[in-house]
């Protein structure tokens, strides 16, 4: 960088030689003249130097009336001056009260002159750094003020220095209460301070910890602390940054969410890949905002592995959801025909293992058919279509599932057969009519179905035969246009009454890619869509 040195004087000759002085340093130098004119014009100055030479014959009326119109100028007034003089003792005064910044004796000596430049713009450099660096303090300290964070700046050992208002929120005391209490020296006071602190001091990076606190009143607080050393421009560590943020409700939320998922992690790894990518998501913290985020991202996701999304979202938001009314419902229920007689043939771990395999399997088909998961109760399972998001299509969503579900066990009692191992048969029975849903209850709540419904299909279920797939009269309506069905006739049912039932078979074959008429094919798809 080439510094601009900008000499005035009222004297050409005079300032000519100060300017062939600097001439062989025109690598870090950049000069140019001008001349005072009568009458104490200052000269123009198109371009603002980072040095002015002041070389007035008339010191005391000429120079100082310049050095006065410089300082004068909001965008020269910190620009540092040198002045030539002769040392007369009046002179140097009104000088150093005009504003100069240093005097050099002429004759102008060269060395001594370079030296003097070079100080004055050091000096000036060092000075607007100052002003930056005591600008920027002031900012960081009135937003580590205002922050509702708690800040902390501790020294090298580890004493604390300072703490905003925020601290005394956060600890319930002020920080001379807080030193009396504990001490002021943190390794001494907390042990995962001190290893964050040791792990900082060594590999000079911002480590994240939490602790326990508890307060003088003697409430329990989680604090989430983001440590960071300040580094000066020579590599020294001169001081520990401690950023606290209270985390007590999202540990209490973790909390609960366990304990109301505990049944399913029974079940299911997924909840345990789940755990290890909240240990992961803990450890790539690197702020108290972005720890704060990813809990609320966990919490989530939690949230919807329990519910709807929908139902999920409302809960978010207001904490609650009204349970609502659906005209057009189809309800599925499947049981394992003579599931006592398979307990007694395998092993505990065997049996839940395979009863999990199926149902794993049903989860994957309802998601596809856009059907809801309602529960699973023993060995029978739930779904729904039309809800939470209403549609026309779940009568035909549930009966191509079904199908799905009855072909999938076909399939695995196959390979059982070949391994020796018991044959698992299957019911299902689907119903179409309408329902509440919701969630009601404060304690492990589920998202439910409930109303005649629902009964309906459980009966249509039990009333079906193994291997078989068998409907109410109202789900036939809905779809015997499009699939092969087989009439039953009128069948008692238990506080039902005689209710048609029919046998879904298949897809008709026009509508049906495959043989045995699961899968739709492209004419299908196109009336679904129509949906």
């Amino acid at each position: 960088m080439r510094y601009r040195i900008l000499i005035a004087g009222d004297d050409d000759r005079s300032m000519s030689l100060l300017r062939k002085a600097i001439e062989p340093f025109t690598q870090e130098f950049s000069v140019y003249c001008r001349l005072s004119g009568k009458d104490n014009e200052v000269p123009d100055i198109s371009e603002i130097p980072d040095l002015i030479i002041l070389d007035f014959e008339d010191v005391k009326d000429k120079g100082i009336t310049f050095l006065n119109m410089i300082r004068d100028n909001p965008l020269l007034i910190s620009t540092p001056v040198l002045m030539t003089t002769m040392f007369v003792s009046k002179e140097v005064q009104s000088a150093i009260i005009a504003g100069t910044d240093d005097f050099i004796k002429k004759p102008v000596q060269r060395v001594e002159l370079i030296l003097r430049i070079k100080f004055l713009i050091k000096r000036n450099n060092l000075y607007r750094e100052n002003i930056n660096q005591s600008a920027e303090l002031r900012k960081l300290s009135l937003v580590a003020d205002k922050s509702e964070n708690s800040v902390l700046i501790t020294n090298t050992n580890g004493d604390l220095e300072w703490a905003n208002k925020a601290f005394e929120k956060l600890y319930e005391c002020s920080l001379a209460e807080f030193g009396n209490r504990h001490g002021k020296n943190l390794p001494k006071i907390s042990a995962e301070f001190s290893e964050a602190f040791k792990k900082c001091k060594k590999d000079r990076k911002w480590q994240v910890y939490e602790n326990r606190h508890k307060t003088g009143s003697g409430e329990i607080k989680w604090i989430q602390t983001s440590l960071t050393p300040v580094i000066e421009g020579n590599g020294e560590i001169t001081s520990f940054i401690a950023v606290e943020t209270d985390v007590t409700k999202l540990k209490t939320a973790q909390e609960r969410l366990l304990e109301l998922n505990q049944d399913m992690v029974d079940l299911t790894v997924n909840l345990e890949q789940i755990n290890k990518k909240l240990e992961e998501q803990q450890k790539e913290i690197t702020l108290q905002k972005k720890l704060a985020e990813e809990q609320k991202k966990l919490a989530d996701n939690l949230l919807i592995n329990i519910f709807p999304y929908e139902i999920a979202e409302q809960l978010k938001v207001k904490g609650y959801t009204k349970p609502k009314h659906y005209r057009m419902v189809s309800i599925v229920f499947t049981d394992f025909v003579g599931f006592s007689s398979i307990s007694d043939q395998l092993s505990i771990h065997d049996l839940i293992k395979e009863l999990s395999m199926y149902f794993e399997k049903f989860d994957a088909i309802s998601k596809d058919h856009y059907i809801e998961k309602i529960k699973t109760i023993g060995d029978s399972y739930m779904c729904a279509g039309g809800l939470p998001l209403r549609n026309r299509s779940n009568p035909i969503d549930t009966a191509l599932a079904s199908l799905e579900m009855l072909k999938f066990v076909k399939e695995t009692n196959k390979h059982q057969k070949k391994e020796n191992k018991p044959e698992w048969r299957i019911r299902l029975g689907i119903h179409t009519g309408e329902v509440i849903a919701g969630v009601i209850g404060n304690n492990k709540m589920a998202y439910d179905i409930w109303g005649d419904a629902v009964n309906t299909a459980s009966r249509i279920e039990t009333s079906g035969e193994p291997n078989q797939i068998n409907i109410s009269g109202s789900t036939y309506s809905y779809i015997h246009n499009y699939f092969d069905c087989s009439y039953r006739g009128r069948i008692d049912v238990r506080n039902k009454g005689q209710v048609d039932m029919y046998f879904l078979n298949r897809l008709k074959k026009e509508y049906s890619e495959d043989d045995k008429g699961t899968i739709p094919n492209s004419a299908f798809r196109k009336i679904l869509s129509e949906f």
